[in-house]
């Protein structure tokens, strides 16, 4: 999208411009949530450790790099309610963990076995390890098709486009499409074709603004 402004007391013409690249998918990242909740604070702690230590230990079963391993400290809160006027106290842990990986294949594998193992809060979604490259590759789109753009408005105009006086950029939008998560264990046993069958991308935008001068 262009939209040309001419102004007469500085004589310049501002593009806006933005410009898209797909990149296909070749990552996959798995968004855990580790909770607990119990009476007292020393318990809902241990029972966190507990789940933690189960997380990790499936993690190391499907062979997760320690590089490829993001997560937060437990944060723990106290809540408290009222039952029959009686005030009941509980605490809950809460503690957020992000992985990804590039075999596609085990990705079923890991959301059945957290099920089995009492996880029920997880979300996935596609990435790529060439983000960096799509984004060089938008902004590049995104500056020639704003010059390109200028010359074509400066020749329709009838005046001449001069030299590039700003350049205002923002920072690229990421799209993760984000990947369906489902809790029936039947699913899962059956070879029937799978969405994960068709290729997925990733869509990087780079937005760009410039102004160029116009010359006498």
């Amino acid at each position: 999208m262009a939209q040309p402004v001419a102004e007469n007391s500085q004589r310049t013409i501002s593009i806006n411009m933005s410009a898209t690249e797909l990149i296909p998918a070749d990552l996959i990242i798995f968004s855990i949530n580790i909770n607990a909740e119990e009476k007292t604070p020393e318990a809902a702690f241990d029972t966190h450790k507990k789940r933690e230590a189960v997380l990790a230990s499936l993690l190391k079963e499907f062979d997760i790099k320690e590089e490829d391993i993001n997560f937060e400290p437990i944060r723990m809160n106290k809540r408290t309610n009222y039952n029959n006027r009686q005030e009941e106290v509980t605490v809950n842990t809460n503690q957020q963990v992000s992985v990804s990986f590039s075999d596609f294949e085990i990705y079923e594998k890991i959301q059945v076995s957290l099920i089995k193992n009492g996880f029920d809060s997880f979300n996935g979604s596609f990435s790529s390890s060439k983000l960096d490259e799509g984004k060089d590759k938008a902004l590049i789109s995104a500056i020639q098709k704003a010059k390109e753009r200028a010359a074509f408005i400066a020749e329709q105009s009838g005046v001449k486009l001069g030299e590039i006086t700003t350049i205002n950029y923002s920072e690229h939008q990421v799209n993760y499409p984000s990947m369906f998560m489902e809790a029936d264990m039947g699913l899962f046993k059956s070879e029937a074709p799978s969405m994960m069958d068709f290729a997925q991308t990733v869509s990087v935008t780079a937005n760009i603004t410039i102004v160029f001068q116009i010359e006498d």
